[in-house]
């Protein structure tokens, strides 16, 4: 057992109410690091992995502590891994995780990747502490978080705020498919291509799929439909 896995179980003991966190990054340190900051948090750290193929075997595999999973922290280099891969494989099998991408380098145009792969924050490792942690915090709670060194380039424009696969749901959502029809064409099932369409309205403020629909027009996000 590594040191992040015995703070986790601390933090667990505790019985407080907080976000549960994976955390995956190709250094030790940094997982010790990011262990000790987010548990002095209130935190509870489920598990911490040093490769995402790991993460994402436990991620999926239905084991009771990663369904009860909030937020997964993913470096944006996972030595041969590309941490933006790994971010859109986690939200297309677990959409109903909260993801946050950490990372030292200011890279604008990794940043606008990462939010359309499905991540929700794109936050740096020179952040002070407590600003990590809030903002780790507010991701988990569903907002989007974004290092204000790196907001303007990735929330302008609107297109950055929908991931690739909401995008594409919303498309065949705009050509009259139900959830089942539009899974059985991307292969997802029918809760699934729900739980991405929930996304987009809550992105978009709108609370019917016409009204999503109009507004992504609207937005330029989509063509009009014919």
């Amino acid at each position: 057992m590594n040191a992040a896995e015995k703070l986790g179980e601390t933090a667990a003991e505790t019985g407080s109410r907080s976000p549960s966190v994976v955390l995956i990054d190709d250094h030790e340190l940094v997982l010790e690091g990011l262990t000790r900051a987010l548990t002095g948090d209130g935190m509870r750290i489920a598990a911490a992995f040093l490769d995402g193929t790991a993460a994402l075997r436990f991620l999926t595999g239905g084991a009771p502590e990663a369904a009860a999973v909030d937020l997964v922290v993913v470096d944006l280099r996972l030595g041969d891994q590309s941490g933006v891969q790994l971010v859109e494989q986690i939200t297309m099998q677990r959409p109903d995780l909260q993801v946050a991408m950490l990372t030292t380098f200011e890279d604008r145009a990794a940043a606008s990747a990462a939010v359309r792969a499905g991540a929700r924050g794109f936050l740096l490792k020179d952040s002070l502490c407590a600003e990590l942690c809030t903002g780790l915090r507010k991701v988990a709670e569903g907002h989007l978080m974004i290092d204000s060194r790196l907001a303007a380039a990735v929330l302008t424009p609107q297109r950055t705020m929908l991931t690739d696969h909401e995008l594409a749901i919303l498309n065949l959502v705009a050509e009259g498919l139900s959830n089942r029809e539009i899974g059985a064409q991307l292969h997802l099932s029918a809760y699934t291509v729900k739980d991405y369409l929930s996304r987009a309205m809550r992105k978009l403020g709108t609370t019917t799929r016409t009204a999503t629909v109009l507004r992504a027009v609207r937005e330029g996000l989509l063509q009009e439909p014919v």
